[in-house]
């Protein structure tokens, strides 16, 4: 048995990490930040490098792979989330989108005081180093988080990429040089948290300048399993670590396990549905219908032209996107549309692809627990383009990057449409092929009790239990429009004010 903590910080990840460090500023708070993955140092440069991101994702031990089911067909793809100190900040792409006004303000409306954008831009600001934007008053010149945009819109750039960029703006986009605005539109130039070609995770810009203070323990390899609640109050969290089984006390816990393991220690510990915790054989201690439920995540869809024959220029696609709209009738954008470098499979001709990936889901899934042991994926039931509004927004943008690429312009670049081919149903083809973001959230809905699919409140306090909190993406009510990672760090930050505000 461990001697006890003032708050014990459960999952390392992009919120966890910044959760921990904000905490522990006061040297009178003694804070225990456990991590299931590992915690390697020195970093390895498959973690580090930036240019190696593709191969992180593909060969490293630090990601964990849950099964996924598209409904259309039966056929299954993998959700992702990272288990290594920083979480997805250590295995993402590093895109630093941050969430919109109308993400915060809707995120408001439903019930969740002091989330509107005008109230957290302040925490914005201070997460942030904004290296291009560090005078703007929306934007942080100080915070540990370092952004960058590796390619401004007047960088130069290849051939293929300007007539992409061109022909974009010809069709009425505009240029968008800081997408880190309250309503980014158009062709944008994208921010990453990269520093001198080196990942700027939480565990570099948060934990690294934070390991040597004598209140802040760090556990790595601590595989929760379950918290040990009484009445209404949390005593003790259950971790395996080396074989063994240990426990953590502490005054107050606050769970940061992601999306897929926040409602899984919840489960674990007796919170949410009645019914699930029936069958899996775990005594309930409270009923909390949501854990688990409100599943949302960005559908991905991507289109394969037939690649140019005379052109051999071996170009490198930058860090842009587009910004569209799938109905001009919108309040803000929809989609993010990324132009991908050309892929060469032997005997196969070149095949250019662009992907279209939708940022909010009508629909809502859920998560499926098979079994009580702590090491046991979830499954996920994401339920992505099964609302025939997504279904219609997708095939429009499908419609829009057709033409896109389809003008004389870029004819030098992008042949016929491969896949799917114009005679295809294409709704059909992106409910069977979508794959997803990797953007999962909403696991542990915040909002009011009079929700039943709520488990937290707006001061991410889990309904019923005074002394836990949850504070990672999985508290999302909405999935916003934009990469999830700076909203999580965001949600780190903000459970930290509040805790500091109970003294």
């Amino acid at each position: 048995m461990q001697r006890g903590f003032d708050v014990v910080v459960v999952g390392g990840g992009s919120a966890g990490c910044a959760a921990a460090v904000r905490l522990s500023e006061d040297p009178h708070r003694r804070v225990l930040l456990l991590e299931a993955g590992p915690d390697p140092r020195p970093l390895p440069e498959l973690i580090s490098d930036a240019s190696l991101q593709t191969r992180l994702l593909l060969e490293s031990p630090y990601v964990t792979l849950y099964p996924t089911t598209r409904l259309a067909d039966g056929s299954v793809f993998y959700s992702l989330a990272g288990r290594v100190m920083g979480g997805g900040s250590s295995v993402n792409a590093m895109a630093a989108p941050r969430p919109t006004k109308r993400d915060l303000d809707g995120w408001a409306a439903l019930g969740n005081p002091g989330w509107s954008y005008d109230e957290l831009l302040p925490v914005l600001r201070r997460m942030e180093s904004d290296r291009d934007f560090p005078d703007d008053p929306i934007h942080g010149s100080s915070g540990p988080l370092h952004i960058e945009r590796p390619f401004l819109l007047d960088t130069p750039a290849s051939e293929p990429v300007r007539a992409y960029i061109d022909r974009a703006l010809s069709m009425g986009l505009p240029t968008c040089p800081d997408l880190n605005g309250p309503d980014p539109f158009g062709v944008c130039a994208s921010p990453y948290s990269i520093k001198d070609g080196r990942r700027q995770s939480t565990a570099v810009a948060y934990l690294a300048g934070a390991r040597d203070r004598p209140n802040l323990t760090i556990i790595a390899g601590a595989l929760a399993i379950r918290l040990g609640v009484s009445g209404s109050r949390a005593g003790f969290v259950e971790y395996r670590r080396d074989g063994l089984t240990l426990r953590a006390h502490a005054d107050r816990f606050v769970l940061t396990a992601g999306a897929f393991h926040s409602p899984q220690v919840l489960m674990l510990s007796g919170i949410g549905p009645a019914p699930e915790l029936q069958r899996l054989g775990i005594a309930q201690v409270r009923e909390l219908p949501g854990v688990g439920e409100n599943y949302q995540d960005h559908a991905v869809v991507q289109m394969t032209f037939d690649g140019p024959t005379g052109f051999t220029e071996d170009w490198i696609v930058p860090r842009f996107r587009l910004m569209t709209k799938s109905d001009p009738g919108l309040p803000g954008a929809n989609f993010h549309i990324f132009m991908r470098p050309p892929a060469e499979v032997p005997g196969i001709r070149r095949m250019m692809s662009i992907s279209a990936h939708l940022l909010e889901q009508r629909s809502r899934g859920r998560l499926v627990f098979t079994g009580v042991d702590p090491e046991a994926v979830p499954e996920v039931d994401a339920r992505m383009l099964e609302d025939p509004e997504d279904v219609r927004a997708m095939t429009a943008t499908m419609g829009f990057i057709t033409d896109l690429v389809g003008h004389p312009s870029l004819a030098k670049y992008y042949g016929p449409l491969m896949q799917p081919s114009h005679g295809d149903d294409w709704a059909a083809f992106a409910r069977t092929t979508h794959d997803s973001y990797h953007h999962g959230a909403g696991t542990c809905k915040m909002g009011p009790a009079s929700d039943p699919q709520t488990v937290v409140d707006h001061r991410l306090r889990v309904h019923g239990i005074d002394n836990l909190w949850v504070a990672d993406a999985s508290i999302m009510p909405v999935v916003p429009h934009a990469n999830t990672n700076l909203t999580a760090i965001m949600i780190g930050e903000v459970v930290s004010d509040i805790i500091e505000a109970l003294g």
